[in-house]
């Protein structure tokens, strides 16, 4: 299957929520909204390429880093 463009309602939800949520948080919500199936790769991919625009020029907050590392199980 070859790659998929983006639509501007998943960059937008991706803009508006990068600061509170997770990329497996992200990922449920852009199936709710778009009906795809975005791997957590390829959503951090769209997240580089954002933050490389300007798009997205702030942090997450910590306690999103936080959740983020328990599901990736890593120790904190």
């Amino acid at each position: 299957m070859g790659r998929r463009g983006w639509h501007m309602k998943e960059e937008e939800f991706i803009r508006d929520n990068y600061a509170t949520m997770t990329a497996k948080e992200l990922q449920k919500g852009l199936l709710a909204i778009s009906g795809r199936v975005r791997s957590e790769d390829s959503i951090n991919a769209k997240v580089k390429r954002l933050k490389d625009d300007g798009v997205i020029t702030w942090l997450r907050d910590g306690e999103t880093v936080t959740r983020a590392l328990i599901q990736r199980r890593k120790k904190i």
